[in-house]
Formats: C-alpha cells, structure tokens, sequence
C-alpha cells in the first residue's frame, strides 16, 4: 500500500537523518576533544526536537515545535559548529605541517 506523506511529515523524516548524522559524525568528536557539554546539549535537543516533531505530525505543539528547532539551529550556528570547525581545523593535514 502506497502511502502519500505529508511535506511535514518529509522535512520531520528529513531532520530526524540529519540529527542521527550529527550524532554519529560530532559526538564522539566533541567527547574525544573535552567537550562533552557541547555533546550533551546537542544529544538532549534531538530527543527534545524528535519528541515534538512527533507530537507536531499529529496536528499538537506545533508552534513550540517550531520555536524549539529555531532555538536549535541558532545554538548550532553560533555554539556547536564554530567548535566544531577549529576541532576540524586542528585535525587537518595542513595544521599539523
């Protein structure tokens, strides 16, 4: 049976990819660089951000959903990745020459 998804359903589905490919890719990173903090915020906003995209599908929380994923990215923007990038930059093969 072929069911037709909801585009929000689709950008739920598509989030909840990324935020396992985050997980997987930053996680230990942040763990092995003495930023387990970082690693944790970032772990406990998924499940917060799952929680509500589920609840959201089903027509409840929308707009804190909404709130929460923009609290998400901007804590990404302005916490996580500029981390993230310098752990990248020193892990280069031109900053170890």
């Amino acid at each position: 049976m072929i069911c037709a998804a909801s585009p929000a359903a689709l950008r739920a589905l598509g989030a909840a990819g990324r935020f396992a490919e985050e997980e997987r890719d930053l996680l230990p990173l942040l763990e092995a660089h003495g930023h387990a903090a970082l690693a944790q915020r970032l772990n406990a906003e998924h499940a917060q951000l799952r929680t509500l995209f589920a609840a959201a599908l089903q027509g409840e929380r929308e707009a804190e959903a909404g709130q929460a994923l923009i609290d998400h990215v901007r804590f990404e923007e302005r916490e996580l990745f500029p981390v993230v990038e310098t752990l990248f930059e020193q892990s280069s093969p031109e900053a170890n020459s």
